[in-house]
């Protein structure tokens, strides 16, 4: 698969080094200057030597400066722009289609890049599982219940964590048939990253599902689910998030569609009381 060279910068930029995020930093803001250099300006540029310049084209999956000038020239200038910069003027109807068109773009990018054996892997993760922890914070933290609450209605038990305190604690009664699902798009979040540390400490099964490669979490992760997240700004990564979820859900239940479908069919009826 062709590698666009921005999409692989922003996944990948929270782990870089310093002298990395110097080069990927011009390449971010310059790009057609980068283009017009070769390889000795831009290190005389940069003040940085030409070697880590060839060390920083090959960690993106390039053989070299020249590939990666072919790769930015193909895909132009992708810097984070707000969704307003990317909307034409029109009636609320035209704004919406453009929104729901940008949504189906963005799922098409994620899915070409997504690792589907790292699906499977945590597939089976669930139906191994004796109890499922699902944890995530802030922003996540809504992600994270709608996760929980779509494992329980095909028969999987499963849990939220939401809170950064109590899921110290939660961690703490960990053992090795404990699951803990992290969704945190930064993958830097404290409370997760030592919660998760924590459990996999006392043995638990460990996935997270992040929007960046070399986080804080995944050195306590089993599994690694690295999702597309969209660069543009107010355009959200939960519909990358909730597709990924559904995948997993029907993955872990795949093999046993009758018991799933069983399952569900009682929780509605179990529910139709509430219903006016």
């Amino acid at each position: 698969m062709e590698k666009n060279p921005f999409q692989i910068i922003a996944a990948n930029y929270s782990g870089f080094s310093k002298v990395f995020r110097r080069i990927a930093d011009s390449v971010l803001e310059h790009p057609d200057q980068v283009l017009a250099s070769n390889i000795h300006q831009l290190g005389r540029e940069l003040e940085i030597a030409e070697s880590s310049i060839v060390r920083f084209c090959k960690a993106l999956g390039y053989s070299g400066f020249s590939e990666l000038k072919l790769m930015l020239a193909k895909y132009g200038r992708q810097s984070s722009k707000i969704i307003f910069e990317n909307l034409k003027d029109g009636s609320p109807e035209a704004v919406s289609r453009e929104i729901f068109s940008l949504s189906i773009e963005t799922l098409q990018i994620a899915a070409e890049q997504l690792d589907f054996s790292a699906i499977q892997k945590a597939a089976d993760m669930l139906n191994r599982a004796g109890r499922i922890v699902i944890c995530g914070v802030g922003a996540s933290a809504s992600v994270a219940e709608s996760f929980a609450a779509h494992l329980l209605r095909i028969g999987i038990a499963a849990e939220a964590s939401t809170d950064g305190e109590l899921m110290q604690m939660t961690a703490r009664g960990a053992d090795a048939r404990t699951l803990f699902v992290a969704i945190t798009k930064s993958g830097r979040n404290l409370p997760l990253v030592r919660a998760f540390e924590l459990a996999k400490a006392r043995g638990a099964m460990t996935v997270c599902l992040t929007g960046f490669e070399q986080t804080p979490i995944e050195r306590f992760c089993d599994v690694r689910i690295v999702h597309y997240c969209p660069s543009t700004i107010l355009m959200s990564s939960r519909i990358v998030q909730s597709t990924i979820i559904d995948c997993l859900c029907i993955n872990a239940v795949i093999q046993r569609k009758e018991e799933a479908e069983r399952i569900y069919a009682e929780n509605r009826e179990v529910l139709s009381c509430l219903r006016v």
